[in-house]
C-alpha cells in the first residue's frame, strides 16, 4: 500500500472540489486531523470505516484490495466459488428446479453471465442467483444483479420460451461471521435493495410466488458444511514437552471441499438461519 500517493490523490480531490480540510471534515463526520493525517499519508491509526466515510465525501470509491502469491489467491477464491456453487446446485435440483449454471447473456451491450439460472416450469418461476464467496465491492454487486434481473428474464423468454411469471434474483454468501458482519455494517443499503433473507428465500425456492430479492446465507463456512463446523472450531495443541511446530504453509487445498461434498450427498442442508 503506497500511503503517500493514497494521500496525494486525497488531497488532490479535495482541491478539484475547491473544499478544505474542514469541509471534509464536517461532511465525513470526523475531525480535521484525520483528514490532514490521510492527506501526508499518516493514517496507520485511522478506520478503514473512517477512511471510507472521507472518500464519500469527496464522492470517491474506497477499494480495498489483498494480494497474496499473485495468480494463486484467484485460483482459490475461484475454487472455493465453484464449490459453494456445486453445493447451491445440489440444492436446487432436489427442490425440483431445472438449474443452468454460468448462462451467459447479451442485450444491447448489457452483458454478463448468471451464476446460476433456475427455472421451476410448473410455477412459472425463475429465479437468478448470484454467488459471492467473499464480499469485495457490495455497490457494484448490486449493480450487476439490478441489471440481470432486469435484463435475463427477457433473454430467456426469447432464447428459451421461459415466460416467468414470477421473478427472484438472490445473492448467495457463505453463513459465516464475516459475511454477516458485512452485511450489517452496509444494513440499510442491503436492506432497501435486498430485504428477503434466508427463511423467506427458502419459503420462495419451496413454493415461489410473485418477486423476490434477497440475501441467501448459505451453510458453507471455509469448504466445510454444517456438518463439520462443531468440530472445525477446536483448537490444536501441541504435544508437552515438544516445541510448537510452524505453521505448515502448504496443505491439501480439496481435502475441506471433498469432506463437505460427501457430506452434501448424504445429508440435506437445513439449518435454516434468520
Amino acid at each position: 500500500m503506497d500511503r503517500v500517493k493514497i494521500g496525494i490523490t486525497f488531497r488532490a480531490i479535495r482541491v478539484e472540489l475547491r473544499l478544505r480540510q474542514a469541509d471534509v471534515a464536517a461532511l465525513a463526520g470526523v475531525s480535521q486531523a484525520s483528514v490532514s493525517a490521510i492527506e501526508r499519508g499518516k493514517f496507520g491509526s485511522l478506520s478503514i470505516d473512517t477512511l471510507d466515510r472521507i472518500g464519500q465525501a469527496l464522492e470517491a470509491d474506497l477499494t480495498l484490495a489483498l494480494r497474496w502469491r499473485g495468480p494463486k489467491l484467484a485460483r482459490l477464491l475461484d475454487r472455493r466459488h465453484a464449490h459453494l456453487s456445486n453445493l447451491v446446485v445440489a440444492e436446487l435440483v432436489a427442490a425440483g428446479w431445472e438449474v443452468c449454471p454460468e448462462e451467459t447473456f447479451n442485450h444491447f451491450g448489457d452483458r454478463g453471465s448468471v451464476d446460476v439460472l433456475a427455472w421451476r416450469p410448473e410455477s412459472a418461476a425463475l429465479l437468478i442467483i448470484e454467488i459471492k464467496s467473499e464480499i469485495v465491492d457490495i455497490q457494484d454487486l448490486l449493480r450487476a444483479l439490478d441489471i440481470k434481473a432486469r435484463v435475463v428474464p427477457g433473454v430467456v423468454r426469447r432464447t428459451r420460451g421461459w415466460q416467468a411469471e414470477h421473478v427472484a434474483a438472490v445473492v448467495v454468501l457463505p453463513s459465516n461471521n464475516a459475511h454477516r458482519r458485512a452485511a450489517a455494517t452496509h444494513a440499510a443499503l442491503l436492506g432497501a435493495a435486498l430485504p428477503a433473507r434466508t427463511r423467506e428465500v427458502r419459503r420462495w425456492i419451496a413454493h415461489p410466488a410473485g418477486s423476490l430479492r434477497g440475501l441467501w446465507f448459505f451453510p458453507y463456512i471455509n469448504g466445510q458444511s454444517t456438518v463439520e463446523q462443531t468440530s472445525a472450531g477446536r483448537r490444536v495443541q501441541a504435544p508437552r514437552g515438544r516445541p510448537s511446530p510452524a505453521p505448515p504453509m502448504l496443505q491439501d487445498p480439496l481435502r475441506a471441499e471433498n469432506r463437505a461434498l460427501e457430506a452434501a450427498k448424504s445429508h440435506r442442508f437445513g439449518g435454516d438461519q434468520p
